[in-house]
């Protein structure tokens, strides 16, 4: 019988695997329709409706952009999925997701009497990495390991 902390870490991998391979088959996808693929024919592929393929399709104009040259993953998100499925090192992954270029949060609305709430950037670090990090793709040593970093930049 398997040790239950042995179970934990191996679902933690799993996880994690099977995240990084979600990423790279909504990235086929959305190069495949980029190429000319239509709907229909993409829907006919992966075994679902068309209308599906337009949900797929738009989830990966923002989770699964094309792979960045020197890095693991198209978003830190799925540098961090990878590194966690044990695709990485850590030392690689904590360089990859220092030297990313994050996006700038959105600035509050000026106007005090409209509580619209921070606009979410997709791109933003505690997008990604607050993500990577709820989703247990990160440590909290990772993430300590990583701010410091940046605060040395």
């Amino acid at each position: 019988m398997m040790d239950p902390e042995q179970l934990v870490v191996d679902y933690g991998h799993n996880k994690a695997r099977e995240t990084a391979a979600h990423i790279a088959k909504l990235r086929d996808l959305r190069q495949l329709h980029e190429r000319g693929y239509t709907q229909v024919r993409l829907a006919k592929l992966v075994g679902v409706s068309q209308p599906t393929i337009s949900d797929m399709l738009r989830r990966a104009r923002i989770d699964a952009p094309d792979v960045r040259p020197g890095t693991h993953g198209g978003t830190p998100y799925e540098i961090a999925a990878r590194y966690a499925a044990g695709e990485i090192d850590r030392a690689v992954a904590l360089r990859e997701l220092t030297d990313w270029t994050y996006e700038r949060p959105a600035a509050p609305n000026p106007f005090p009497w409209v509580n619209d709430g921070a606009p979410v950037v997709e791109g933003s670090f505690n997008t990604q990495i607050g993500r990577a990090l709820r989703d247990g793709f990160l440590a909290d040593e990772d993430y300590d390991d990583l701010l410091n970093a940046l605060a040395d930049d």
